[in-house]
């Protein structure tokens, strides 16, 4: 699903009014260090995705994707403090904490499908609406973050 041009033009709006309420030095040092969490976690997919660089993962070795798993888990909990530290400053973003716990819940359980499965809350769908509202919010755009390496 796409916005309209004019939804956009909506939404470009409400994010200048938002962004003029906070504390932009805060938010571009919080952005910049999503980015190495950001980079650990496109890792994790692909290699959920790939063993080996280019091998599709069948899911057929227990002991591989569990240790995806934890790997998950573990950058679940490094990247806890920052996900905190940027509903300070922007309270808008407070039900992230609890959307990827619950994903990750589910995933720890068993149903994979919550790491990336798309069109359900899976834990790449939240990671992708934080990352769009961190751009949003810093007032950067998907292009330019593509072209760095942030937003691919």
């Amino acid at each position: 699903m796409k916005l309209t041009r004019s939804g956009r033009d909506v939404l470009d709006g409400l994010l200048a009014r938002e962004r003029a309420d906070l504390d932009q030095a805060a938010l571009a040092a919080a952005y910049n260090e999503f980015d190495s969490h950001n980079s650990a976690f496109k890792q994790l997919l692909t290699d959920w995705q790939l063993t080996d660089g280019d091998t599709p993962n069948d899911h057929s070795d227990p002991a591989y994707d569990a240790a995806i798993v934890r790997r998950l888990g573990d950058l679940h909990s490094g990247f806890s403090p920052l996900l905190e530290r940027l509903v300070a400053i922007a309270p808008r973003l407070q039900p992230y904490p609890a959307r990827f716990a619950g994903a990750l819940d589910r995933v720890r359980a068993g149903d994979h499908t919550w790491l990336a499965r798309p069109m359900v809350d899976s834990y790449h769908t939240v990671w992708f609406e934080l990352h769009e509202d961190l751009i949003g919010l810093g007032g950067l755009s998907r292009v330019d973050e593509a072209a760095a390496g942030r937003a691919k």
